[in-house]
């Protein structure tokens, strides 16, 4: 479920919460772009789960320091993106 507190939920009951998200991400494209990001962690072979987990916390990261770098609505979704190589080798490579 997302929204300003994204729910990822497993049939299994499993839940977790990401708050990272910001205003800034309620723009057009935003959607799109974290659609991109799940893509592209599961092309390169994360679990469904992981993509989930590892895309949305991204997604929201990089919404976080476009709201720092150039205010909390002042950025479009096509920044996004370019957010992302730096966030991934920060965080490093997913475990399973």
């Amino acid at each position: 479920m997302k929204g300003g507190c994204t729910r990822i939920v497993t049939p299994q009951g499993e839940a977790w919460e990401c708050d990272r998200g910001n205003v800034g991400l309620a723009t057009s494209g935003s959607g799109d772009t974290l659609a991109g990001i799940l893509a592209g962690l599961l092309a390169r072979g994360a679990t469904p789960l992981q993509a989930a987990l590892w895309g949305v916390y991204v997604h929201g990261e990089a919404g976080r320091r476009l709201a720092a770098d150039q205010g909390p609505v002042g950025f479009l979704a096509r920044m996004l993106p370019g957010e992302v190589p730096a966030i991934l080798a920060a965080l490093g490579p997913p475990h399973g």
